[in-house]
Formats: structure tokens, C-alpha cells, sequence
């Protein structure tokens, strides 16, 4: 009997497009005892649904069956590697070069659960727990992801994910970011990558202003909100967190090609 469908579910034709880009069957040669296209839809439904592992509904594989393919594949870097290649076929899709040439950079603090190994304490957002740090191309896909304690600045954590972003995106020549990130950062990015950095002007007025080009990362975190799993950072480990935000990115990308 089949079971019923979640609005998380992978269709035929998005379980194709990710299948291709993850691992073979294991190297002990055993089949699998799930199917594939399950075990995926069950992740999903656990990032927006924001359920904990063990309570998975029941006509999904066992949630330990379904851990240990997230776990796997968070070690082995699966997750970001599938992130990478669905990206470039989405740019390539929707008429834009394979690599881009310019992001968006910013922060998101948000409150961690009790279990949190790290946190600290945002003075300006007033919020104890971690800041996702998030740089995003044009299309609001994020490139890079690090999430770190809430109380690091973000001028001084942009160097860690910067190296990170331009080690696979050294097309990247321009990155506009707000004022959190004025000082040495626009000479760090022309003499290391010839990058320019554009600062946002900030805004006197008051309410809602749309500041262009950086609307693009705010808009990005709103989407994050419609994920249940990125509410509150509920992982032990910030790296695991970083998963999560990926696999976010993922479906919305996903989704992008229906």
C-alpha cells in the first residue's frame, strides 16, 4: 500500500535531477534495503517540518535508516558537492554563466535550542545563539554558508568565509554588503582576489527602505523562515547547521525547475 503524499516529497522528475549527483551504492555491494527517492523526501520533510529524527512519521523508512544517510553525507561533503552542481545547472537553466560574478554578504542571527555546543550573545539583534553567515548570488541562492556564535563580528568572521568562497567561486568580482563590513575588508578582497567590495549606504530615513542589490540576501533569509528546521538553530554543532541551510537551498532549487 502506498503511502500518502507530503507537500515535501521529491517528485519523479526532481529525484532524477539530484540522483545523478549523488553516490553509488555502498562499497560492500549490498543493495539497499530503502529507496533511495524515500530517504531523500524524508530529510526534507524533516527541514520544513522542523520534527525531530525520531519523530519521522512512520511510513517513512526508520529515522535511524534516514540519520545515518544525512550523516554520511554531511561527513563526505555530499550534501555541499550536490548543493554546487544543482547551482550551476539552475544558472545555466534560467540563461546566466555556470559561476557568477557577483554576491550578496550577510548575517542572520537566530536563538539556538538548549543543546547548542556554542552560542553568544548578538548585542545588536539582542539574540543568544549563532549568526548564519551567508553570501548569495544574484538569484538569492546561497554560495557559501558559515555559522558561527553570535557575539563575532561579522567584519572579522567575513575573512574565513571569503577564502572559502573564492577557493570555488574565483569568478567573483564584485560583493556588496552593508555596513557591518567596512574598514580593511574592500582592501583584503582587491589584493587577495581582485574583488571589489561595495558598501550600502546607510538609510536615514525611517521604516522600510529596499537598498539595491542587498535585498537580495534579506530576501534569501525570509525564505529560510519558510523552513520549520531554521527557526531556531536546534543542531548540536554548528556545522551541522550549515547542513541544514544547504539542504534548504537544495529544494528551493529544486523546486526552481518544475
Amino acid at each position: 500500500m502506498e503511502r500518502a503524499n507530503y507537500r515535501t516529497d521529491l517528485s519523479e522528475q526532481q529525484f532524477e535531477r539530484i540522483n545523478k549527483y549523488l553516490p553509488l551504492a555502498s562499497k560492500t555491494g549490498r543493495p539497499r534495503k530503502y529507496e533511495l527517492r524515500e530517504i531523500l523526501s524524508a530529510i526534507f520533510y524533516l527541514v520544513h517540518s522542523g520534527c525531530q529524527w525520531r519523530a519521522l512519521p512512520h511510513d517513512f523508512p526508520p529515522w535511524a535508516s534516514v540519520y545515518y544517510y544525512f550523516r554520511k553525507w554531511k561527513e563526505d561533503e555530499t550534501w555541499f558537492l550536490v548543493h554546487q552542481a544543482l547551482h550551476q545547472e539552475l544558472r545555466e537553466a534560467q540563461g546566466k554563466n555556470a559561476s557568477p560574478s557577483a554576491a550578496m554578504i550577510d548575517s542572520q542571527s537566530v536563538k539556538t535550542s538548549q543543546m547548542a555546543e556554542t552560542q553568544g550573545f548578538d548585542g545588536n539583534k539582542k539574540i543568544k545563539g549563532r549568526k548564519r553567515h551567508t553570501v548569495v548570488d544574484t538569484l538569492g541562492i546561497p554560495l557559501v554558508v558559515k555559522v558561527h556564535d553570535a557575539n563575532l563580528s561579522d567584519g572579522k568572521q567575513s575573512i574565513d568565509i571569503f577564502q572559502t568562497l573564492f577557493f570555488w567561486f574565483i569568478s567573483i568580482k564584485m560583493v556588496w554588503a552593508d555596513a557591518a563590513y567596512r574598514g580593511k575588508l574592500a582592501d583584503y578582497l582587491w589584493c587577495a582576489f581582485q574583488c571589489k567590495l561595495e558598501i550600502a549606504p546607510t538609510l536615514k530615513t525611517k521604516g522600510f527602505q529596499l537598498v539595491p542589490k542587498r535585498w537580495i540576501v534579506e530576501r534569501t533569509f525570509g525564505w529560510f523562515q519558510w523552513s520549520r528546521r531554521l527557526n531556531i538553530d536546534y543542531e548540536r554543532q554548528a556545522h551541522f547547521s550549515e547542513v541544514m541551510v544547504y539542504l534548504v537551498s537544495i529544494k528551493i532549487m529544486l523546486n526552481r525547475f518544475q
